[in-house]
């Protein structure tokens, strides 16, 4: 209970610190945007520079002594003291709350909302949403265009460009009680970005650099900032070195050599064993990406922030999996997880690789971190498997799916069950990252039952920003760790990033009626003057 008092009045904080004029915290976010800006116009030297000159000091934040003083919500409070209370049990009923679940929402907000989300019942407005936007440019002009996206899908799934937007948005989730996960919009090199590829995932670093000082000074128990290893070294190389990496997956020769190319140290990657078949030519590109990643752990190290990588297609999984494992080595020995890698319930071997991981993690020494999501390139994958003549690796239906995923969470939260008993610093640490309201209430019902803590600060929950609202506000209204994945950016650097993520959740949008039809309840009530 000490332990969710302190959240919630965190919680109220933050609102404080980000809206306050000319606070340590709002500076320190403005500087974090700026070095953003300056890296999305190449200017690598200042931003490089403006990165490294920045404070060693730790940043001390200022909490006023008494919390009536700035502006505390008594009737959140009681509601959240309320929610505590909540009889899991009766989990038919646990998210039908759609005046609490939207409470926080305009009606401006809502509508538009129920508008996106009717749109998106068709597939082929995900399948072509970018060609679309891009034809509009064309016939409509860059105006108006900007106009009608800017105040529809940009504003419903991106927190914002400048810093006062994104204090708004973090303001008005942790009304919800729910947190944000910084996501800086990174894409995979392609010969369209107009620039050299070395130079490209120079700036990625950049951007996901101050997408972590910005996290640092956000009064939150946990920051969280998310990206994606192919940000930062390429993607055809993981493709290529993935077979290496499957066989030697758990070799703690490989394991120290990749953690010494990360530090910065010359390694040849051809003498690790079992790596004889590396591309020696690929060798200067390969460490030069570790080495990004390396700044990266170090720079996770200096603060209490968790960072969630992610997980690809399967072809090149197994090289980023290693360097998942290889950084929660480096980060988490020790200590609770700040590296979480990304497993896909929707593969047929996610549970083994999943239980396997934690063994491995166990016996090493460090922390298991994990985001559990079920996956999104099923489409792709089947497409790709069936062009390459190999087994299908996707689960043969959605049941199928839902029980891989029950399997992980069991996996994980029984892990933490015998942490959570014996009083000790946890061996796993996970996100449940979940829109299907059956697999967040079996981890409910699943941590109830073995006991485990919703204020450990080990299990958490995730959304998307913009969607599955009545998950994340109901969950954050009952005192659980929940957090939403939030891009920022302006328009035109988001764009690409929103609609690779429509197409990888197009299964979500096109099936989203439980949420349109609690928004559209919420409207009605709103019409008649009930809510």
């Amino acid at each position: 209970m000490l332990m969710m008092s302190k959240y919630y009045k965190t919680a109220s904080l933050c609102s404080y610190h980000m809206h306050v004029a000319l606070s340590d915290s709002q500076k320190k976010l403005q500087v974090g945007l700026q070095l953003f800006q300056l890296s999305q116009k190449r200017d690598l030297t200042l931003a490089r520079s403006h990165h490294f000159k920045r404070e060693k000091s730790s940043f001390v934040k200022r909490v006023p002594q008494n919390i009536d003083e700035i502006g505390h919500d008594d009737s959140l409070s009681k509601n959240k003291q309320e929610a505590k209370r909540t009889d899991i049990s009766k989990k038919e009923n646990i998210f039908e709350d759609y005046r609490l679940a939207y409470r926080t929402k305009s009606t401006w907000e809502l509508s538009r909302a129920l508008g996106i989300f009717l749109i998106c019942r068709f597939p082929s407005f995900a399948d072509n949403a970018l060609r679309m936007i891009e034809l509009s440019y064309r016939v409509l002009g860059k105006r108006f265009t900007d106009l009608l996206v800017g105040r529809t899908v940009y504003t419903q799934f991106v927190a914002g460009e400048t810093s006062q937007e994104m204090a708004d948005s973090i303001a008005r989730l942790r009304r919800g009680g729910v947190g944000p996960i910084l996501c800086c919009p990174t894409e995979c090199y392609s010969e369209h970005t107009g620039m050299a590829e070395e130079e490209f995932y120079d700036l990625n670093l950049s951007k996901v650099l101050a997408s972590i000082d910005m996290a640092a000074v956000l009064v939150d128990p946990y920051p969280m900032v998310q990206y994606k290893y192919t940000a930062f070294i390429s993607g055809q190389l993981m493709t290529e070195i993935s077979p290496l990496c499957q066989k030697t997956i758990h070799n703690p020769d490989v394991i120290y050599g990749i953690l010494a190319a990360m530090e910065g140290q010359f390694v040849d990657f051809a003498k690790l064993p079992g790596w004889e078949s590396f591309p020696v030519e690929k060798s200067g590109a390969f460490l030069t990406g570790l080495t990004r990643i390396g700044q990266i752990n170090k720079e996770l190290q200096k603060h209490d922030i968790i960072a969630l990588t992610d997980a690809e297609y399967i072809n090149m999984n197994p090289g980023l999996r290693l360097l998942g494992l290889c950084s929660m080595k480096q980060c988490n020995s020790g200590q609770r997880a700040k590296v979480f890698y990304t497993y896909q319930a929707y593969l047929k071997r996610t549970a083994k690789e999943l239980a396997e991981d934690l063994h491995f993690a166990k016996t090493s020494g460090f922390t298991f971190g994990v985001k559990l999501v079920r996956g999104a390139y099923m489409v792709q994958e089947r497409e790709r498997a069936k062009a390459g003549g190999y087994p299908d690796p996707i689960n043969d239906n959605f049941e199928a799916t839902c029980q891989s995923y029950a399997s992980c969470l069991d996996i994980l939260l029984n892990e933490a069950a015998l942490t959570s008993d014996q009083h000790s610093t946890s061996k796993v640490r996970f996100i449940t990252a979940s829109h299907n309201e059956d697999s967040v209430l079996y981890a409910l019902q699943r941590m109830e039952e073995l006991r485990i803590p919703k204020d450990g600060g080990d299990v958490f929950f995730g959304q998307l920003y913009g969607m599955a609202d009545h998950l994340s506000f109901s969950l954050g209204s009952m005192g659980y760790f929940t957090y939403k994945s939030m891009p920022y950016g302006s328009l035109s650097d988001t764009l690409p990033y929103l609609s690779r993520r429509a197409q990888e959740n197009k299964a979500i949008l096109v099936n989203a009626r439980r949420e349109r039809n609690l928004i559209l309840k919420t409207l009605r009530d709103r019409a008649l003057l009930r809510g």
